[in-house]
């Protein structure tokens, strides 16, 4: 039936009850499928069991990550994060990272950032949930998808970023699309190479036959991957000089 007003009328004959009741539970039905499908709970999912696999926490449906380097230099990096939340009500989601920057939230999301310093470890970045005003955080809901987008830049305090050479990411949620792009602006590397599920210390330092990548006609390298968590890390490295 190609009529959703007929698709309401066969399914609230079935379950006696009127259109209008059947309309009204839709929002309902839609958040209760979309918690389903993205936890892998249905029968034509790999795992047919009923179990918590994803142990109540966040479900990145998708994270995308866009590097733009430079002549050899890191000039800014691109995040989104398309999550589920399954952990009930939540005030923030935190995203660590290695190297000095400034986070700036995208001015069309529904976040703000507070940035803590991590001794010896890094930046642990707090993304607050705001209302719809956005005039004051709020908490995110159990089961209802979110979009974060932030950028990443280097920090203002004079100095030059050292030539870049490795490009990664490595996720403890379960991201169901992960995507990760490095795109190169002048300078271009003699040879740069692809890594998936590596620890820092297995992660390869030279292109073989298996690994390496081609840049495409804009310069870019993509790598792809279904399914990724577990804290190891996937990206790219590269060497400039032949």
């Amino acid at each position: 039936m190609p009529e959703l007003m007929q698709r309401r009328q066969i399914h609230g004959d079935k379950i006696g009850r009127k259109v209008d009741t059947v309309r009204t539970r839709e929002t309902a039905a839609l958040k209760a499928l979309h918690s389903r499908l993205v936890t892998g709970r249905y029968a034509q999912a790999p795992l047919v069991l009923d179990v918590p696999e994803m142990h109540g926490g966040i479900i990145y449906e998708e994270t995308s990550t866009l590097i733009v380097v430079e002549n050899r230099r890191w000039q800014a990096t691109y995040e989104h994060y398309g999550f589920a939340n399954m952990a009930g009500e939540l005030d923030y989601v935190t995203i660590g990272r290695s190297y000095p920057g400034i986070v700036t939230p995208s001015s069309k999301g529904d976040f703000k950032v507070n940035t803590r310093p991590i001794d010896g470890a890094g930046w642990n970045d707090h993304f607050w949930h705001l209302n719809t005003a956005r005039t004051a955080t709020e908490p995110m809901q159990d089961r209802t998808r979110y979009d974060l987008r932030f950028r990443i830049t280097p920090p203002e305090d004079g100095s030059e970023p050292e030539p870049m050479t490795l490009a990664s990411r490595a996720l403890h949620h379960r991201s169901l699309l992960f995507t990760l792009r490095v795109g190169f602006i002048g300078d271009q590397p003699a040879s740069i190479w692809k890594f998936e599920g590596a620890s820092p210390f297995a992660r390869p330092h030279a292109a073989n036959e298996y690994n390496r990548v081609q840049l495409d006609a804009r310069g870019t390298a993509t790598l792809t991957l279904r399914d990724v968590h577990g804290g190891l890390f996937n990206g790219f490295a590269w060497s400039w000089d032949a």
